[in-house]
């Protein structure tokens, strides 16, 4: 009897927390539900939790939220992105770093964490990793309007301009957009002579967006920058 006691027990508390892992995965679609979810089977539900506590600026709440979070999946970018906004938000500047250096390892999909990384190498100077940050927002097309912010305060400097023209020699994923972009956003004394020195040397860069930028020049009056990387057709 006490046999048969303990196992139906046991299978009712197995049912118990099948029922809140399942409620905890519901509230990854459906938030409302999060706050229902007990705090030792939060995991989706924690990271609903630290997003809606991060908008209200509830940093107490959110930084609870937000390390339940990455102590329960650890590896995704965006919950360790959560938890340098929730220190940020308790003024913990030290944690709030140290978790978004680690969330920029982890993940290049996530728009915030590429634009903080990028912004932070811009302000120190290191304009390559500025524009390996850069690069991977083209590649991925996130934060669109950041990341032409960002191209445009990398190209402000000669070392910024020189490291944007050696990312554009390289064939990459995003490289035809951050041409075409360049060209609708970057006037036209400060991109020729980026395109010239991109396309120095062995580099081939893609005709298309060149003929479209080249034309827009043309059309504008801006001849003799459009001869800096427009021969008049492509090679």
């Amino acid at each position: 009897m006490i046999g048969r006691v303990f196992w139906l027990a046991l299978l009712a508390a197995l049912a118990m927390v099948a029922t809140l892992a399942q409620l905890d995965r519901a509230s990854r679609s459906a938030p409302a539900m999060a706050p229902l979810v007990p705090a030792p089977f939060q995991s989706f539900a924690a990271e609903r939790l630290s997003e809606a506590a991060i908008a209200a600026e509830d940093g107490t709440a959110a930084l609870k939220a937000a390390t339940r979070l990455v102590h329960a999946r650890p590896l995704p970018a965006e919950h360790l992105r959560l938890l340098a906004q929730a220190a940020a938000l308790r003024d913990d500047q030290e944690r709030a770093i140290a978790a978004l250096e680690a969330a920029t390892t982890r993940g290049w999909r996530d728009p915030v964490v590429q634009l903080a990384a990028g912004q932070s190498a811009l302000m120190q100077g290191q304009y390559e990793a500025a524009t390996q940050r850069l690069g991977a927002m083209f590649a991925s097309n996130i934060a669109p309007q950041q990341r032409d912010a960002l191209m445009a305060e990398l190209v402000k400097s000669p070392g910024g301009r020189d490291a944007f023209a050696r990312y554009l020699a390289v064939p990459t994923r995003g490289r035809d957009a951050a041409i075409t972009m360049a060209g609708r956003t970057i006037s036209p004394e400060v991109l020729a002579p980026i395109l010239a020195q991109a396309d120095s040397g062995e580099a081939i860069l893609p005709c298309a967006p060149l003929r479209v930028i080249a034309d827009r020049y043309r059309t504008a009056g801006n001849e003799s920058e459009a001869a800096l990387f427009w021969p008049g057709d492509c090679g």
